[in-house]
């Protein structure tokens, strides 16, 4: 493990931002009930103490409180729906830190994701061919003409992205090199500013020019959200939406959102962890999906935890009404896609409140979106590469290494943190629909995130110098995309790491990945409490494996 300063631990600074930062936060809207609850909520002693992520930001740490504050939301609901008035609730901070890698650490079948078995079975859902080495790396951080740094894209389908660099859309090349290589070259006959508003007002494709922290606070975009919250909570109070009690449910394991029903509309991993999480937490889930469209395979496998998948294409009348009918039974919807696109499909925020007028009760519409819900790049679509390179993050990492070009994460943070925070303000806003009545709308972004993990300070100069010796190899260049860097991550991890691949910290479910009798070993809840038992309903499925209705439904 690294060194840390002295007297500095992961579980003290992870106290410290539950209790200093987060509970004292006034645009949380925290209720004093919250507040109370936390006085129960300890963090695992038996936890690594000492940082050991290859990270100049607090990635544990916030993670751990995060999980933190949402157990003690659970707990305090726990408490009054189920008169748990006294239970504790323990928070690890090793699990709180492999939540971030989930997907990479799930195993189905006995087999690990890079098993070829089971590449083929979700690489059917690359039906853009986004991982041969010429797209793939379309998604990646280049150097441009005027001297600075652009993170490129390609989302879901590199296309546009390559013609807008003049490039082929599908190039066979002999290596990651040479795509690298080739594309770097097409990235630098433009400058950073051309690329920015060519990609996202033209092409409509994300893309982001890397900013250092100070830079981005001073553009227009980080000045008109500088005052936001890690979250946001509208009240739409109206005479026609009295409170909402919880669901009296039967239950054995008493955990706070069971009865609560929720409309997934995300894809990626921000918007599906939120879903993800609040599954585990006892709420039953509809995910929306369209086996047409491309996904994330790798990503579906494990976030589909706790879900069922249902095929609707949202662009036919059969489809819009089935999901019509789904919201009309709905406690929550979730809506992970392009600002506005659901919108243009007739299901914002607005219709979505107006059907819970007409049935008599309040609606939470949560949305996450990358750059956040004001300034002039609200509209924009994002991806975590890109908050992570217009926020500063690149930045900071290249400083823990010394280097001068910019350096991507290696693992997923703002997207799993965002989930958590997503989850967060959902119980609020459940919360509060109980006990006032009315519609709800919690709107979260990966830049905000960012924005509050930077704040929260680096590491020390000793913490990050014990990082780099404890880590060689994780001193990568501004071309090492993800995938480049988690391969080198997770050859260590056991070696550097072993505890956080113990066994407790993995569960097993039955899943329904195409094989039947098949298990999955996945990354468990890293909040344990006394009563409450945290645990999924039923394990992954494939997309379109459910109809479009609630379970026990007609």
């Amino acid at each position: 493990m690294a060194e840390s300063q002295e007297g500095y631990a992961i579980q003290k600074e992870a106290s410290r931002i539950l209790h200093s930062v987060l509970l004292t936060d006034t645009r949380l809207q925290i209720p004093d009930s919250v507040k109370a609850a936390a006085a129960r909520t300890s963090f695992d002693t038996s936890a690594l103490s000492a940082p050991f992520l290859p990270a100049p930001v607090k990635c544990t740490e916030l993670s751990a409180a995060l999980w933190a504050l949402l157990a003690t939301f659970g707990n305090a609901i726990a408490s009054e729906r189920y008169d748990l008035a006294d239970q504790k609730v323990v928070i690890n901070s090793d699990v709180a830190s492999i939540f971030l890698i989930s997907f990479w650490l799930m195993r189905v079948g006995g087999k690990p994701v890079s098993d070829p078995e089971l590449v083929k079975r979700y690489s059917i859902y690359d039906t853009t061919q986004q991982f041969t080495f010429w797209r793939r790396l379309v998604t990646n951080l280049y150097p441009t003409r005027d001297g600075r740094w652009f993170h490129l894209h390609g989302g879901l389908n590199s296309d546009r992205s390559l013609r807008m660099l003049g490039l082929p859309t599908h190039k066979n090349v002999s290596d990651e090199t040479e795509a690298i290589n080739s594309i770097s070259e097409g990235v630098q006959q433009f400058d950073a500013h051309w690329l920015d508003i060519e990609a996202n007002e033209y092409w409509r494709q994300a893309g982001g020019i890397c900013f250092t922290p100070e830079e981005y606070r001073a553009t227009e975009q980080g000045k008109a959200v500088a005052d936001d919250g890690l979250y946001l909570l509208e009240e739409f109070p109206h005479e026609k939406l009295p409170p909402v009690p919880w669901p009296k449910v039967d239950t054995k394991t008493y955990r706070p959102l069971e009865g609560i029903k929720i409309v997934d509309l995300t894809r990626a991993i921000a918007g599906p962890t939120i879903a993800k999480l609040a599954a585990l937490f006892g709420a039953t889930v509809v995910r929306v999906s369209n086996v047409k469209l491309p996904d994330l395979g790798i990503v579906l496998m494990e976030s589909n935890l706790g879900k069922r998948d249902t095929h609707l294409d949202l662009k036919t009348e059969e489809g819009r009404a089935a999901l019509r009918n789904l919201i009309h039974d709905a406690d929550v919807v979730l809506d992970g896609y392009r600002p506005g696109a659901l919108e243009k499909l007739g299901f914002g925020p607005t219709y979505v409140h107006e059907i819970a007028k007409r049935r008599g009760k309040g609606i939470v519409y949560a949305r996450e979106n990358c750059y956040g819900w004001k300034g002039p790049w609200k509209h924009r679509s994002g991806w975590q590469q890109i908050s992570d390179a217009v926020t500063g993050i690149a930045w900071l990492f290249a400083r823990i290494w010394d280097s001068d070009e910019p350096i991507m994460p290696f693992l997923p943070n703002s997207d799993f943190q965002t989930g958590i925070v997503g989850c967060i303000a959902v119980m609020n806003a459940l919360d509060k629909r109980a006990k006032k009545g009315g519609n709800y709308l919690v709107s979260m972004s990966l830049n905000q995130l960012n924005s509050f993990l930077i704040s929260l300070g680096i590491q020390s100069p000793e913490v990050q110098q014990s990082l780099r010796e404890m880590w060689p190899k994780m001193k990568l260049r501004s071309y090492d995309d993800i995938h480049r860097q988690m391969r080198v991550l997770l050859s260590d991890l056991p070696q550097k790491v072993p505890q956080l691949l113990s066994p407790k910290y993995f569960n097993t479910i039955k899943a329904d990945l195409g094989v039947p009798g098949e298990e999955m070993v996945f990354v468990g809840p890293a909040a344990t409490y006394e009563t409450t038992r945290l645990g999924y309903d039923l394990g992954s499925c494939l997309r379109g494996t459910h109809e479009a209705k609630w379970p026990n439904e007609r």
